[in-house]
């Protein structure tokens, strides 16, 4: 049985990583492309450019959460695993 809630805890951790990542790369990519644009003059459509301005905006915090939920995370699983050591 604890297998199955460790198994369940890393799948948790591998999840919010990804999902931080993702997050924070696209956020990125967002940035460095209105960058460009904006350094070349040209004009972004009303759709796209508004998109890729708020995109960072919202998922860069977003990212940051999910940072900070998956060490909250590492913390509660070595708490588990490891119960007799408190520091």
């Amino acid at each position: 049985m604890p297998q199955d809630s460790r198994r369940s805890s890393g799948r948790l951790q591998r999840i919010l990583a990804y999902i931080a990542v993702a997050l924070i790369g696209l956020s990125v990519i967002a940035i460095l492309i209105v960058l460009a644009v904006a350094g070349t003059g040209a004009k972004l459509s009303a759709v796209w450019g508004g998109s890729l301005i708020v995109f960072p905006l919202i998922a860069l915090p977003l990212g940051a959460i999910c940072i900070v939920a998956l060490f909250v995370t590492g913390m509660i699983e070595r708490r588990r695993l490891n119960p007799g050591a408190t520091k």
